[in-house]
């Protein structure tokens, strides 16, 4: 037992095995409890060695995920987490419910971590020094920050910090250590495997930071485990980083932890803003279990800074679903967000197998030029053949690695609610074709047409010339008037995680 010998006397010693005992079989689980059965006692002097010892064997027990809290090293999360007592300054106990906005928790997932373990499975002492880097040195890293982190579950990995910044730094510092390049050259975020080194492998990891809302509540468990809605949006936005990244590194931040990073390096700036080694860019709502959180990526390195030549569009195509403006925008804006992915993202060029033994080159060029044909099918009122030619796209964009994965989505989800609207749209228009048959079709055209039910593809054929015939009056009209009876089929959010 740490500290037993400091204590001076063999009163000392008699009162901390006794108040051991009752603390290990749970009588006494908090400090303000520990104080109010030492007053009881009726000593002739305050036993202060006494209870600082006692103080530390309760944050050992009960205290988990935050048993390293000192107040001296960590007086930001002390003050936000602890009820100092106010006979002990340095002692207190946890608060166990909270709505603050200065707690942020950030949780990590490391890609590959179940692979190493498999591929070293013949080699112990190998895993041992993992198990030890993820016990120890994570923590090691965390507390250089001025953060707590643990492992959890296996490859997870929760920091909670009493800044953004720090939360930030600490995450980034985690990633560069399994990274065998660093991901952001920076003193404040610098490797610190040391020793581990030799054993750690090129890992990839996700993370997921929130916080910074008065809100949004964390709850500490009898336990010591962190519990409640702040972790659960860490959560979410990790396994969102995971769905959109999965072989890189990526970092997603809710609103308030970006707004938050902004307000705090406005004045004393941190290395990572004064630098401007990191960006900002806005990935829209974001909703899991009945709640939507504006989100934001991070960007780092090079690599990934072409990104912000289209956040605008990107964020107008935001605000168009959010204003559910079907009728004038969401296509347009879509397609122009599309479009500027294609231009900005380094080139590429895939072969993608088409039916039948031809395959297909899709390249930058190709998804802008489609792009436009979709614009031009629109602006003839060619709605059908429109959605039809942006499915193509979303097909194509599918096996684009390199493309935005998150716009790849929007083009799902947008795509999908069109194609419903657009086969009623097709149905309704073609209900109208044998009350205008004189109008659409000359005389010869009208037999062919009904001789040509009998004969099913001449039939498809000549339904779809009358289905462009102006005569059936106005196409854009029937279109937005069913975008608004189906309005509410129309909605949608990017969601993240188990609904």
């Amino acid at each position: 037992m740490a500290g037993v010998s400091a204590l001076s006397s063999a009163n000392d010693l008699k009162l901390f095995y006794h108040l051991y005992d009752k603390i290990s079989r749970r009588e006494l689980r908090t400090f303000s409890a520990l104080v109010d059965y030492v007053d009881t006692l009726k000593l002739s002097a305050r036993p202060d060695a006494v209870i600082e010892r006692c103080f530390q064997l309760i944050k050992d027990l009960y205290w988990g995920f935050l048993r390293d809290l000192d107040r001296s090293e960590f007086t930001r999360l002390w003050k936000e987490l602890v009820i100092p007592h106010s006979r002990y300054p340095s002692a207190g106990d946890l608060k166990r419910s909270m709505s603050i906005s200065n707690i942020y928790i950030a949780m990590l997932d490391i890609h590959g971590y179940t692979r190493f373990c498999q591929d070293s499975k013949g080699n112990l002492s190998r895993l041992r020094k993992l198990d030890e880097f993820l016990h120890e040195g994570i923590r090691g890293i965390a507390r250089s920050h001025r953060t707590l982190a643990n492992r959890e579950r296996g490859d997870e990995i929760v920091v909670i910090a009493s800044s953004a910044t720090d939360c930030i730094e600490t995450a980034f510092a985690i990633i560069n250590t399994f990274s065998q390049h660093a991901v952001i050259k920076a003193q404040a975020v610098s490797k610190s495997k040391s020793d581990y080194s030799i054993v750690l492998p090129d890992f990839k990891v996700t993370a997921g930071i929130a916080g910074g809302n008065l809100t949004t509540p964390l709850i500490i468990t009898e336990s010591g485990l962190l519990s409640g809605f702040l972790l659960n949006t860490a959560a979410r936005l990790q396994s969102l980083a995971n769905e959109l990244s999965p072989r890189d590194s990526k970092v997603m931040v809710t609103n308030s932890v970006y707004s938050s990073f902004l307000k705090e390096n406005k004045l004393v700036q941190s290395e990572l803003a004064a630098r401007k080694l990191v960006s900002f860019f806005n990935i829209g709502p974001v909703s899991f279990k009945g709640t939507k959180v504006a989100c934001y990526e991070i960007l780092f390195g090079d690599r990934e800074r072409f990104r912000l030549r289209y956040a605008e569009a990107l964020a107008g195509l935001f605000e168009a679903v959010r204003q559910e403006l079907w009728k004038g925008r969401i296509l347009g804006d879509l397609l122009e967000v599309v479009s500027q992915v294609a231009e900005a993202t380094p080139p590429f060029v895939h072969e993608l197998k088409s039916p039948g033994p031809a395959s297909r080159t899709i390249t930058n060029a190709g998804i802008v030029a489609l792009c436009q044909q979709v614009r031009e099918l629109s602006s003839r009122e060619e709605f059908v053949a429109a959605v039809s030619k942006l499915g193509e796209i979303r097909s194509l964009l599918a096996g684009v690695p390199e493309f935005d994965r998150l716009v790849t989505r929007y083009v799902g989800e947008i795509h999908d609610r069109l194609e419903a609207i657009s086969a009623e749209f097709e149905q309704r228009l073609a209900d109208g074709i044998d009350d205008r048959l004189d109008a659409i079709f000359s005389p010869q055209y009208k037999a062919a047409y009904l001789n040509a039910r009998k004969c099913l593809d001449t039939y498809d054929k000549l339904r779809a010339y009358a289905l462009k015939s102006k005569v059936l009056g106005n196409k854009k009209s029937l279109w937005y008037s069913l975008i608004e009876d189906r309005k509410e089929d129309l909605r949608f959010e990017i969601y993240s995680g188990k609904r």
